[in-house]
């Protein structure tokens, strides 16, 4: 297991690291990640605060129905996982703290483990899940408020964990170069940004910054022009000196995963508003992309046929491909609060076959 000694750089505010991030995704086969990890573009793994760990739900992949690899577990073991954690069980632990060693030495060496405060009890069951976390080998906690848990608001959030990760450092119990992350939702924080004018996003980062936070994991930015007023403002308030920051970059690989990550950014409004007829170019933007999407499906299915599938899957993978690196070049190549790396999110084996190239086009732009 990686110690978190010399990997600080990668979320040191200011520099040009090219760091790019994979994420260790629980409900996609260990065996459909794999190759993407062994790939030398990825320096770090996000490893995400998920406790649950019953039989994952089916996922679309993009590939063709009768080509689609089964998805399991990500071990045999977890497979017996209660479905409920508890402090006591395994399922309880911090991914990192989870890994066989076969799997750690196929990972990077830099460990960001996500902590959610809708899965913590109170602030003692965060602080026991740092410290497990900091001693398995995280080199960054990302402390994030999380979803809540079936319908149950935490009375716990970002801020909660920020303070009590950098009291926990301070006072020792973690390793002094473990760096403390925070999240933030780029286009869902630029859209609210006229109906709530005293939540800005600079003062939701400036808030983070204050209570401890020197790295922000941002959202995939769904929404070029939401992502665009989202680093101006940040840039305009000056901090973009106090932090680092890592561009979220979604890959979608179908009509139906692109719709999903809207969701996941903006919600289950998401749905309305691509229905909405509206003039504000934003909410034309979220049709748009999912028309794109809907109309590339259907010309690989009219002009590819069956006998040329490879043909039509190899134009389908450089689809993916250019869409994410599309995006991740907006955000590492912007003017205001230019992205210093990146977390690639792929949902989907497909997006993992994919992820290598996406990551090896992001560290050329970091270069």
């Amino acid at each position: 297991m990686a110690s978190a000694l010399g990997a600080s750089a990668a979320f040191r505010p200011g520099t040009r690291a090219a760091h790019v991030f994979l994420e260790r995704n629980p409900y996609v086969a260990w065996e459909a990640q794999r190759p993407a990890f062994a790939q030398p573009a990825f320096t770090g793994v996000v490893h995400p605060h998920l406790p649950h760990w019953g039989a994952p739900a089916k996922l679309d992949d993009g590939s063709p129905p009768g080509e689609r690899p089964r998805v399991e577990a990500t071990d045999a073991a977890e497979a017996d996982h209660p479905a409920e954690p508890t402090s006591s069980s395994r399922s309880w632990l911090p991914r990192v703290a989870r890994l066989g060693p076969m799997e750690a030495r196929a990972l990077p060496e830099t460990h960001v483990q996500t902590v959610s405060a809708s899965w913590c009890r109170d602030v003692d069951d965060a602080r026991a899940m740092m410290r497990v976390a900091a001693d398995a080998g995280a080199s960054a906690l990302l402390c994030v408020t999380g979803d809540g848990v079936r319908g149950k608001k935490s009375h716990l959030d970002a801020l909660a964990l920020l303070r009590a990760a950098r009291a926990l450092r301070d006072a020792g119990e973690i390793d002094s170069d473990v760096r403390l992350a925070c999240a933030a939702n780029p286009c869902l924080e630029a859209s609210r940004r006229k109906r709530t004018p005293r939540v800005s996003p600079s003062s939701l980062l400036a808030a983070k910054i204050e209570a401890g936070a020197d790295a922000v994991i941002t959202q995939p930015s769904v929404v070029p022009s939401l992502a665009r007023a989202w680093r101006r403002e940040i840039q305009a308030s000056g901090l973009a000196r106090d932090v680092t920051h890592i561009a979220g970059i979604a890959v979608p690989t179908s009509a139906r995963s692109a719709e999903r990550w809207h969701r996941l950014v903006f919600g289950d409004r998401s749905d309305e508003w691509r229905s909405r007829s509206s003039e504000e170019k934003w909410l034309r933007s979220i049709r748009e992309e999912a028309d794109a999407w809907r109309a590339m499906e259907e010309h690989v299915e009219e002009h590819f046929e069956q006998h040329d599938g490879v043909t039509g899957l190899a134009f389908r993978k450089r689809w993916i491909e250019e869409r994410a690196e599309l995006f991740a070049a907006e955000a590492v190549t912007s003017a205001d609060f230019p992205a210093n790396g990146a977390h690639v999110m792929p949902t989907t084996p497909a997006g993992y076959r994919s992820a290598a190239a996406v990551a090896d086009k992001i560290r050329k732009l970091l270069a």
